[in-house]
């Protein structure tokens, strides 16, 4: 026999506003662990069936000793104003579930917060035990952490701080001291950084320990970003750290899979959250993440919820809109480029949100994609869906998070190749680096330089600008690549980095006696001789590869960039028209103290046929009492 549902709704007076309480309440993976309610699996689907509820996950958990599953269909929410998902259960004493929270910013400060649970019994157990375990059990603990997430929204965090205590293994304590001391007398670590990444290894919750981001803990911690990350990537060589590579779904930007060397990494993945097969590349879609080495702290990672909104915090709002139905959303977004999209279509709408644009936008989910719309902040976006079917419209932000420590960071710095020389894809396997700046160098006249001087000494001249371009890429967040002869291929995730990285090599080699040398370079200024250093720098994509148990790359930008150091003619840089045009590089260049002048040309490039390039020669002036950095 059916039975009635039973509504539970309960309404809190928070101090905090909806804004500074949205990233904990909001937040269901830490509220369910905060709340003492067990972790969840997925259940992989059968091959070959299907969710017998669209947009769904079957998911398990364990509870009182009894397995419980159920489908739950994926979180609907405005951002801080309202989130509820709907669960269909298969076992246990509920049939059904709708929960909703939402929060309503009060006229005189603060939030009132009304938290709902709407159950079906499953059974006569059901029906008799929920006014207890729902009504009064659950009532208070979801009152208890509420108010404790009101306190530190109050405080300004947006993390909880409702820990479990946190276990370090057996002289994990001595071990994990150890290692601080050796990173800040051996690697030459920042004491306070090391300080401050003990005390997180130490203390942190397993949900925060179990996937260690560096740039999130640097704006945490209010650290350099650059020396967080190689702190992390000197305790990781020390053992104190593991890492893992994370193939990131473009969409949901979840984890899908998770390896803990590049040669596991494969060039493709699928999530099932999106229903989507993506290739992995380098800026986007492979991560770089940390945990405890487990000599030091073993960690197990469980997840307690599965899709809440902090899960995507890139997802401003997401609803399910039936056949032919609307849904107007008022939001408060902040400038920039959104979309709205559904798994199941594969046409995406683009907005901008913009000051002074207008106050409403009106998006037909299923119909194919106009011009790119402007909002206002504050506007209402209406969402249409023109199909018969439901569909998920998610509103999402498509500026990638600045939080992430990509693949193509990691793998063009010096430090990393250094310290990870055996990181290297599988042979044959091929990944996209996204948009990364190429540099080639060569020593001008070196022939003669072996003829005048011999091949012992002109070979330790050599080796000795090796060791100053390493250098100099190292101070800019750069790395050498590879070395063919006296050239020198190195990588830079940004222009303006290579560009002053290569004025300081090339004034170091030109005037080596004149300027205090970089550190990491062991032979004497005394004992150098001037040098004409030749440069050719262009951006663009290319493909990461495995070639000679080396991560290198290769593709078109990478033989341009070879191509321009050919035509240069010593003690120069030749810019591609993309490295000059690029913001940076041009207001870096434009600088009038620098008195940096770059004259433009029209080039052939060997291999390129008639195609006439656009190039930018920026030459050494070497009258300056100091370089122009």
């Amino acid at each position: 026999m059916p039975y009635p549902e039973q509504r539970f709704r309960w309404t809190w007076e928070l101090q905090a506003s909806p804004e500074a309480l949205w990233p904990l309440v909001s937040n269901t993976d830490r509220f369910n662990r905060d709340c003492g309610y067990p972790a969840v699996t997925v259940v992989p689907p059968a091959i070959g069936s299907l969710s017998p509820v669209s947009n769904a996950r079957r998911l398990r958990a364990k509870v009182a000793g009894l397995v419980i599953e159920w489908d739950e269909l994926a979180f609907e929410w405005i951002e801080s104003q309202r989130y509820a998902v709907d669960r269909t259960y298969f076992s246990g004493p509920v049939a059904k579930m709708v929960m909703s929270c939402e929060l309503k910013a009060r006229p005189d400060g603060g939030t009132t917060l009304v938290y709902e649970m709407r159950l079906t019994p499953a059974n006569l157990f059901g029906r008799l035990i929920l006014p207890f375990s729902i009504g009064r059990t659950a009532r208070a603990i979801t009152e208890r952490v509420f108010q404790r997430y009101d306190h530190f929204a109050l405080q300004g965090q947006r993390v909880s701080q409702l820990a479990q205590k946190s276990r370090l293994a057996a002289g994990g304590a001595k071990r994990l001291e150890t290692i601080r001391r050796a990173l800040i007398t051996e690697a030459a670590q920042p004491e306070s950084l090391a300080n401050h990444l003990a005390t997180f290894v130490g203390s942190a919750d397993d949900l925060a320990a179990a996937r260690m981001r560096p740039h999130a803990l640097a704006e945490q911690w209010g650290t350099d970003r650059t020396e967080t990350l190689q702190l992390f990537l000197h305790a990781t060589r020390a053992g104190l750290l593991d890492f893992s590579w994370d193939l990131v779904c473009p969409h949901c930007r979840g984890a899908k899979v998770s390896t803990g060397t590049l040669g596991d990494l494969k060039s493709a993945g699928h999530c099932d959250s999106c229903n989507i097969d993506f290739t992995a590349n380098f800026d986007q879609s492979v991560d770089l993440t940390f945990t405890p080495n487990p000599s030091v702290r073993p960690v197990v990672r469980a997840d307690y919820c599965v899709g809440g909104p902090q899960i995507t915090p890139h997802i401003v709002a997401q609803q399910l809109l039936p056949g032919g139905g609307n849904r107007m959303l008022s939001l408060s977004l902040t400038p920039g480029r959104y979309r709205v999209r559904s798994p199941d279509l594969t046409g995406q709408h683009a907005f901008r949100v913009a000051p002074g644009a207008p106050a409403h936008v009106r998006i037909a989910l299923g119909s194919a994609a106009s011009a790119e719309p402007e909002i206002s902040p504050d506007g209402e976006l209406t969402i249409v869906n023109v199909d018969q079917e439901k569909h998920l419209a998610i509103v999402e932000h498509v500026a990638w998070s600045d939080k992430s420590t990509t693949a193509a960071e990691v793998t063009s710095l010096q430090l990393f190749r250094d310290l990870f020389a055996s990181e290297v894809l599988r042979p044959g396997e091929k990944i996209s680096v996204g948009s990364m700046t190429v540099v080639f160098t060569d020593l001008k006249n070196s022939t003669q330089l072996y003829k005048e001087i011999g091949d012992a000494p002109a070979f330790g001249r050599v080796l000795t600008h090796f060791e100053i371009l390493k250098a100099a890429c190292a101070a800019e967040n750069g790395a050498v690549v590879k070395t063919m002869g006296d050239a020198v291929m190195a990588v830079f995730p940004r222009p303006v980095a290579a560009v002053r990285a290569m004025l300081h090599a090339q004034h170091w080699l030109a005037r080596p006696n004149d300027f205090a040398l970089p550190p990491g370079v062991s032979v004497p200024a005394s004992s150098l001789k001037p040098l004409a250093l030749k440069v050719g720098l262009h951006q663009g994509p290319c493909l990461a590869i495995n070639q000679n148990e080396r991560l290198d790359y290769f593709g078109t930008t990478v033989n341009i960039g070879a191509r321009l150091c050919s035509l240069c003619q010593g003690s120069e840089l030749l810019l591609s028209h993309t490295i000059h045009e690029d913001p940076e590089v041009a207001a870096w260049l434009g600088d009038p103290e620098r008195r940096m002048v770059a004259n433009q040309e029209s080039a052939l490039l060997k291999g390129f046929g008639d195609e006439a390039f656009t190039v930018w020669r920026l030459r050494l002036h070497l009258g300056f009492s100091r370089p122009p950095f």
